[in-house]
């Protein structure tokens, strides 16, 4: 039990930083398979206590991003940027090999991208479709987190900054801003339980196609990470956390972590 409690943690700590995957960390701890047949099937006791942990590792990463986000908002971003970027190498080559894309495949891409940049990373002025920051925008964006977040190597965090709400949500969850908050939940089980096996076919169907487009929206929401000025430690803070991403996201590592993981 205290086991579980603590492997939610690490997925819960995994979910609010983009570039980890949930869906990575359990595959990882050895129950990815079984998670997800257990969901089609809405049998979600055996995993109360992972779901404890998650939450309280979601709260306390939550409280650390919101301190630097207020107090050291460029550097945050530049760590975020290079998580972010880092996090494109796993979803071009899952099994470390990457395959060279078709001419669609890689337009649609392009659109994702230019989709990313130009309209939810920056909307124009009196666009109304997904007003950011409500309701609409926290329930749409908990269903597609939740939905992302079941697939290895996709961070349901990454979501929220394509879905350009990444600072609203963690600002929500440390003034514990009930409504979203629960907005964003029904959101997640929606995503969960519906989106989550749509998704899924797809991906296994179309895994070059999909991937590429993440990887496009990926890309275009970067840019609501860029700092606003360009400095040594801006520069730092995204090295460094590219180099999280690599180093957690290396097989070697992914061995050495799963020999210690008791079964």
């Amino acid at each position: 039990m205290l086991l579980h409690f603590f492997q939610g943690i690490a997925i819960g700590i995994a979910f609010i930083l983009p570039g980890l995957s949930a869906g990575t960390v359990i595959l990882l701890l050895g129950f990815y398979e079984q998670f997800v047949g257990d969901l089609a099937c809405f049998r979600l006791k055996p995993y109360l206590p992972h779901l404890c942990g998650a939450a309280a590792g979601a709260l306390a990463g939550a409280r650390a991003v919101g301190y630097l986000l207020e107090h050291h908002h460029d550097l945050l971003s530049a760590f975020l940027l290079g998580m972010v970027l880092a996090s494109v190498r796993p979803l071009l080559a899952p099994k470390g090999k990457i395959t060279r894309p078709g001419p669609w495949s890689v337009l649609a891409a392009l659109a994702a991208f230019a989709a990313a940049w130009f309209v939810f990373s920056n909307p124009a002025p009196g666009w109304t479709a997904l007003p950011a920051g409500s309701h609409h925008h926290f329930f749409i964006a908990g269903a597609f987190a939740a939905a992302t977040m079941i697939l290895p190597g996709i961070s349901g965090s990454s979501t929220l900054v394509m879905m350009n709400l990444y600072d609203e949500m963690i600002a929500a969850v440390n003034s514990w801003e009930w409504l979203k908050l629960a907005v964003f939940s029904a959101g997640g089980l929606l995503g969960i339980f519906v989106l989550a096996r749509l998704l899924a076919a797809l991906y296994r169907r179309y895994r070059e196609t999909v991937s590429l487009v993440l990887v496009g929206l990926l890309l275009g929401a970067t840019r609501s990470l860029l700092p606003s000025a360009f400095s040594a430690a801006v520069l730092i803070g995204t090295l460094a956390g590219g180099t999280l991403v690599l180093l957690l996201s290396s097989p070697r590592f992914l061995r050495l972590i799963q020999r210690g993981i008791p079964r």
